[in-house]
């Protein structure tokens, strides 16, 4: 068996989870740009809008996550998303969550399940469905949960893990996205702008 702490499975259901790429690659460069890669793309919502990326900029920025209903490490970082966008979203910071998953390979990450999980999590943000995988492509997302924190101007600010610790976040030690936010906030510059973001390979429509 193959051991996180606090999470165990067998080691053929981890290669399966995190393989062909258990790490994040670098999609568009790092401190730069003057819009969000694909952001006028319409998604559809949990509640049944159409939304793009860039009508939900917040005015000191917009997280983006990348999710799945049915991925163990998206599990783990439930809870810490939805503490980290009621902490920011009143400072202006927009929160979003994006399945890119084909619910047609895999029925639950359909639509119907995205409602689930929505409403079991509790999320304060939009959960969008890129059912054809155009806005993972575009931003470089390869696995779930992976996050990018912009600016209001589209700038990449951060890319990567939500933190350091994927099974267990008693044993986080470096909040990467939350230093990031903070920073940026505080007129700074961000210090740590790409880690490898840990999880679930997202399964784009063939």
């Amino acid at each position: 068996m193959l051991s996180f702490p606090g999470l165990r499975f067998p080691a053929f259901l981890a290669f399966l989870l995190l393989a062909p790429s258990a790490f994040a690659q670098p999609g568009s460069e790092l401190g730069s740009g003057s819009a969000i890669p694909h952001g006028d793309h319409p998604l559809r919502t949990t509640e049944d809008e159409s939304v793009t990326l860039n009508s939900l900029m917040g005015e000191n920025g917009l997280v983006v996550v990348f999710w799945s209903n049915v991925c163990p490490w998206t599990e783990r970082y439930a809870n810490r998303v939805v503490s980290l966008a009621r902490d920011y979203q009143p400072a202006g910071i927009s929160f979003a969550a994006v399945n890119s998953n084909d619910s047609t390979r895999f029925p639950d990450e359909d639509f119907a399940s995205m409602r689930r999980t929505a409403a079991s999590t509790g999320f304060p943000f939009p959960y969008l469905m890129d059912d054809s995988g155009a806005v993972s492509i575009a931003l470089g997302a390869r696995n779930t949960p992976q996050v990018y924190f912009y600016s209001t101007e589209g700038a990449l600010l951060y890319e990567g893990a939500i933190d350091d610790s994927p099974a267990d976040s008693e044993r986080a030690r470096s909040p990467y996205l939350r230093n990031a936010m903070n920073q940026d906030l505080a007129g700074q510059a961000v210090e740590v702008q790409l880690t490898s973001a840990l999880g679930c390979t997202i399964k784009l429509p063939r």
